[in-house]
This record gives structure tokens, sequence and C-alpha cells, in this order.
């Protein structure tokens, strides 16, 4: 559960990767040149072609070149900050805070993500159906989002352990006086189970 766009994040990887890679065997390459005739001729015939590049060019070819250049530019700019504005999300570390405006109170509100971890562990980490549990808090979308992943014991119903947890949650949401959105997964099996989790 993290606010950054995966699909761009990967195809940025991609990218970044192949260019990295181009450039270290061309290093390579041109580092063992000396050995290898072919790539030195290569490399001289390269060289010679940009130390000529642009010498007669008219003004209008120049002036097309360098507009191609600047908007190439813009558009890695332009795709470097969608990026940078989807980075984020992850772990948060307040699920409450309020400095009592709507309500006309003076004062504020805080509350700490490991005070609702801790309720929330020892509230479901004693229900006899639960084996073992862990409670996360996200930034989503500019709110707060829950995790419980809870693996129950063999032979418990995972639709007792279903309302349990949401009898857990419902007096977790009447204590802060805010609904928050759980989601809530039941794992299935032992390590290795390709039994796949249940989502609710």
């Amino acid at each position: 559960m993290n606010a950054t766009n995966r699909g761009l994040g990967r195809v940025a990887l991609v990218v970044v990767g192949l260019v990295l890679f181009v450039a270290g065997v061309g290093a390579i390459l041109v580092q063992t040149a000396q050995g290898l005739p072919l790539v030195a001729s290569w490399w001289r015939t390269a060289g010679d072609a940009l130390a000529g590049l642009g010498t007669d060019t008219s003004r209008d070819d120049s002036l097309l070149s360098w507009t191609w250049v600047l908007g190439g530019g813009v558009v890695v700019g332009v795709l470097a900050i969608v990026v940078l504005t989807t980075l984020g999300g992850g772990r948060a570390g307040t699920v409450v805070e309020s400095d009592g405006s709507a309500d006309g109170v003076a004062g504020s509100v805080r509350v700490e993500s490991t005070a609702v971890q801790h309720a929330l562990s020892s509230a479901i980490g004693e229900l006899p159906q639960v084996a073992s549990l862990a409670v996360d808090v996200y930034r989503v979308r500019g709110g707060r989002a829950i995790r419980v992943r809870v693996r129950p014991r063999r032979g418990a119903s995972p639709r007792e352990v279903t309302e349990r947890v949401e009898a857990v949650v419902a007096d977790l949401d009447a204590l802060l006086g805010e609904r928050l959105p759980v989601l809530l997964e039941i794992a299935r099996g032992g390590a290795g189970s390709s039994r796949p989790d249940r989502v609710h």
C-alpha cells in the first residue's frame, strides 16, 4: 500500500537500467579498443563526425535541432515531476490530527499510529482464533488507512475471524470518533502455501 505509481516506476527503472547497461558496455569497449580494431575505427569515425557536427548547418536547421533538444528536455522534466509527485505514501506516523476548529473546541488532538497499532494488536491478538497478526497504518490519497494481516489458528473459521475483527475496528472507530478504512487480510496455510489470502 503505497501511493507511488508502480507501473511508471518500473518503466523508469527499465529505461535507466538499459541506458546504464549500454553506457557500461560502451565504456568497456572503448577501454579495450586497442585490442579491438573494429571498435577503435568506429570510435574514431564517431569522434570525427561529432567534431564536424553543426559546422555547415543553416540557422533554420540549427533552430529546429535546438527545438527538438529543448522539447525532449521539457518532456523528461515533466516526467520527472510526475514521478516525484507520485512518490510518497507508505507508512504514516499519525492516524488522527485535529485542531478542534471543526467542532469549535479549543486545543488539538493527535493520535499516533503506534497507539492504534498497539490497541488493535492487543485486542485482536487476544482472540482465540488468531495465531499471529500484523497491524500497519498507511497514508493513502491524503487520508489514513489501516492494514490488519491475520493468520488464524488451524480450524478457525475465516467468517468468525472477520466478524471479531470488525467488532474490534468498530470499537476503535467509536473511540477515535472517526471511521478509518481498514484492509483485513486473512492469511491461509503455512509458509509456502499456494492458497490465496482472503481480503476484506
